[in-house]
């Protein structure tokens, strides 16, 4: 059978460094109790590696239902113990809004109008350290 047929679910998850951050690219409808783990398992793996900084770039993102966005909730919990933090970047229109209106934005994470302006913030404003 050549190639794979796109389902409903299709996602892919990324990881890269640039800068002062890991680059964590979400491509595709991420929902949270089918793609949760995938990420999970990423960010263990960063923080297991010192990698807590991190950038989730989200211009790839088809949609994120609310799950989703527990996930993302998950993962900067986990790397602030750790003494690091999770920036969003690329936000799609929907996905904004989806964060606008569960009044995350701001409160609970920075998004940033491109990867290099987030990954970049690190050196600028630097995450305080783990309690």
């Amino acid at each position: 059978m050549q190639g794979r047929a796109k389902t409903l679910f299709d996602m892919s998850i990324s990881v890269q460094d640039q800068y002062q951050a890991s680059i964590v690219q979400i491509k595709g409808k991420f929902l949270g109790s089918v793609h949760g783990s995938e990420l999970k398992d990423a960010l263990d793996q960063l923080k297991e590696s010192g990698k807590v900084n991190v950038v989730i770039d989200l211009g790839e993102t088809e949609f994120m239902d609310s799950s989703g966005i527990g996930a993302l909730i998950g993962g900067l919990t986990t790397m602030r113990k750790a003494g690091g933090e999770v920036r969003l970047a690329n936000m799609e229109k929907r996905v904004r809004n989806l964060f606008m209106m569960t009044r995350l934005l701001g409160p609970v994470f920075t998004a940033y109008d491109s990867v290099s302006a987030a990954a970049e913030s690190f050196r600028n404003d630097p995450p305080a350290a783990a309690e």
